[in-house]
């Protein structure tokens, strides 16, 4: 074979990597979009606007901790006030699991009027077998929004190892 088929053949076998490369960080950047998609939520008379910004899940003497950082948008040109327990984690099984309200999570998050809040947490303890499938986060009465797909959650965290997942794939 010569220098030239060579260097043809390197340049094809690279082409063909960087376009696989890129196909598969195009396929990430679309589930990320998808896992941070708005979800207009109406609750009595009132309306706001959940984004999932982050999910991590680590373990803890307790059990399995998943925070689900989210960002809250109030369209409304009055406050609200959400209680915390209006947000829950459903599990494949159709466990539910209230948000926990301890240490600096307090019952209320408020919401100006026409404001926004960033990155507000929701911590819930949960068993290990809740990782094992599906989790939803009801955002309100008839809204729920896919934290996590029905892949198994296989990886192994010791206590006090945490993993950050913006994808709905972990």
């Amino acid at each position: 074979m010569s220098k030239r088929s060579w260097i043809l053949a390197v340049v094809v076998v690279l082409v063909i990597v960087g376009v696989g490369i890129g196909l598969l960080a195009l396929f990430r950047i679309e589930q990320a979009r998808e896992f941070s998609a708005p979800h207009q939520v109406r609750r009595g008379g009132t309306n706001y606007v959940v984004r999932l910004r982050e999910a991590v899940v680590g373990k803890a003497d307790i059990g399995y901790v998943l925070m689900v950082y989210v960002q809250l948008e109030n369209p409304n040109s009055f406050d609200v006030a959400l209680p915390r327990r209006v947000f829950l984690l459903v599990d494949h099984h159709r466990r539910y699991y209230a948000p926990s309200i301890s240490g600096t999570q307090g019952e209320l998050i408020k919401l100006p009027a026409g404001g926004v809040l960033r990155r507000e947490m929701l911590s819930f303890t949960i068993p290990e077998n809740a990782l094992g499938g599906r989790l939803m986060l009801v955002a309100g009465q008839n809204y729920a929004v896919l934290v996590k797909d029905r892949t198994p959650f296989t990886a192994h965290l010791r206590d006090g190892e945490f993993q950050s997942f913006r994808r709905q794939g972990w």
